[in-house]
């Protein structure tokens, strides 16, 4: 059929090669070069480039094709927000905000959900553009980073007590990240780095060393204090849900112990602000506890459907004092959607967890040693581990949306569609091996 993955094989006297070809290989290349482009920027580093457009890869990738339980149901998540969100425009307050710019992030982040689910529908276009997604990543991590240490860039500041202003880095001139945001990449991309730079050999293990250690430090330089305790946070779970805590245990405090020897007095007084009122910085660490509530408090002015998609900032600024977007993803989607919109909301991050217990649960029933062919096992072994990676990261978002915006920004689809497309992969091996 038309919507199947062709296979074409090769023999060799070294044995048997498969090489994957299919209708859906063309839209998967360009959804590969659009990533690349989207979040490197390539349109300000190259003008010319903002004019390129991919419609050819929009048709080919939303052909319909049947689809796992788990997709359809968070696909249907997904419609019912789309939906709720068009059915209740005549309600919210700023209709005119919405359909100037509103509707046009929100789709385009739910556009990498629905391309990642048509596109990727083999291990190695998984593995492809998992490279190209975390490697993105890493470089506008580095990028700044190698910057800061070559001529000095910083990107941001912010006020200390007794009006001293403290450095803070974020992304290069050709980026859009603030230094938290600079944070929130390191630790959500942290967990995936094993896939792309997989420590299996002493020359890896020292490249990973190093890019992991480069990334901790340039989170360290971007004083991003809810990155930092999201980065301890991820550091707690990783410990709990390792075999091995008591040496993971020790590597964490020597660890940490270079952190605190690599700050400098006013990073480590805006770190210690956290937990001392009496450390500079506390009073901006205060403000934004405050701010939850001021948050909430516009949240309530309009419970049911909101001030309207994408109207966060602009609500705050008529109702709560400040013209800023609400620095917690909860109290984002309940003063956009209202609180009936942050249930939908709540349901579809719920599926994307279910996503990859249902993958744990399909590796339980398919031992790994039992695969016969070895390609089938290491594809096998890398959905497992995958799985495991995928859950640890949607944990770490979970927790890191406490402080952090998102309803419109694009982690959180891609990370949804690579859910869905492991879980699916998952599962099509774990069949062809039980009828095998």
């Amino acid at each position: 059929m038309a919507t199947e993955v062709k296979a074409r094989e090769t023999t060799r006297r070294s044995g048997r090669v498969v090489v994957e070809r299919g209708p859906r290989d063309f839209a998967f290349n360009v959804f590969c070069v659009f990533v690349v482009s989207y979040f490197l920027h390539f349109a300000a580093r190259i003008p010319p480039l903002g004019i390129l457009v991919a419609p050819k890869q929009g048709r080919a990738a939303l052909k319909k094709e049947p689809q796992s339980a788990i997709a359809d149901g968070i696909n249907r998540a997904l419609v019912i927000l789309l939906v709720y969100i068009v059915v209740t425009l005549p309600f919210v307050e700023y209709t005119g905000s919405v359909l100037r710019h509103g509707f046009e992030n929100f789709i385009k982040s739910v556009c990498f959900y629905f391309f990642i689910v048509a596109t990727v529908d083999s291990p190695k276009k998984l593995r492809t553009l998992l490279f190209l997604y975390v490697g993105c990543q890493v470089f506008r991590v580095l990028e700044p980073l190698y910057m800061h240490i070559t001529d000095g860039y910083w990107g941001s500041n912010t006020s200390m007590e007794g009006w001293q202003v403290m450095d803070r880095l974020s992304g290069s001139p050709y980026d859009i990240i603030n230094p938290n945001g600079l944070g929130f990449l390191v630790v959500t991309i942290l967990p995936m780095l094993h896939y792309v730079c997989p420590p299996t050999t002493a020359m890896r293990k020292i490249l990973w060393t190093v890019i992991a250690g480069a990334m901790a430090y340039a989170l360290i330089l971007s004083s991003s204090r809810s990155s930092f305790l999201a980065l301890i946070f991820l550091g707690l779970v990783v410990i709990i849900r390792s075999k091995h805590r008591a040496a993971m245990l020790v590597g964490g405090a020597m660890a940490a112990l270079l952190a605190v020897a690599v700050m400098s007095p006013l990073q480590r007084e805006r770190y210690l602000s956290i937990v001392s009122h009496d450390a500079r910085g506390a009073g901006t660490a205060e403000g934004r506890i405050n701010g939850l509530y001021s948050d909430l408090a516009v949240a309530m002015k309009r419970p049911f459907f909101g001030f309207g998609l994408g109207s966060s900032g602009e609500a705050n600024s008529n109702f709560g004092g400040t013209g800023l977007i609400a620095h917690n993803l909860y109290l984002e989607v309940a003063q956009e959607l209202g609180f009936i919109g942050l249930a939908l909301v709540l349901s579809l991050l719920w599926k994307f967890v279910r996503s990859c217990y249902a993958m744990k649960e399909v590796v339980a029933r398919t031992p790994i040693s039992e695969i016969s062919d070895p390609r089938k096992a290491a594809d096998f072994s890398f959905l497992s581990a995958l799985s495991e990676s995928l859950l640890v990261q949607i944990i770490v978002y979970l927790f890191f949306s406490v402080a952090s915006y998102g309803l419109s920004e694009p982690y959180w689809y891609c990370i949804g569609g690579l859910c869905v497309v492991a879980a699916k992969l998952t599962t099509q091996l774990s069949n062809k091996e039980t009828k095998s």
